[in-house]
């Protein structure tokens, strides 16, 4: 199977910045193929909120990361780091 990676630091969103949050990023995994969702990994503040919408993604009935990318996020906020995440995809 192929993969696409990505990943984007809160430090590179507005609300990571206003936060000081250095270190704390979000890195995802999807099918090359398919841009089926696989997974994500969240290291930061607030993980445990943030991985909620990947969660709600993969119990979806599209398993893409579609729904994620086409949401509407409020901004500033740190959810941000996990759409703008796809935006990165690439082969690692």
């Amino acid at each position: 199977m192929d993969i696409l990676v990505g990943k984007y630091y809160y430090r590179d969103t507005a609300k990571g910045s206003a936060i000081g949050e250095e270190d704390g990023f979000f890195k995802v995994i999807v099918e090359k193929e398919t841009n089926r969702l696989l997974g994500g990994h969240i290291i930061g503040p607030y993980a445990p909120i943030l991985i909620q919408e990947v969660i709600n993604a993969l119990s979806s009935g599209d398993k893409t990361f579609y729904p994620i990318v086409r949401g509407l996020h409020i901004h500033p906020a740190l959810t941000e780091v996990v759409q703008w995440s796809f935006g990165t995809l690439k082969e690692p």
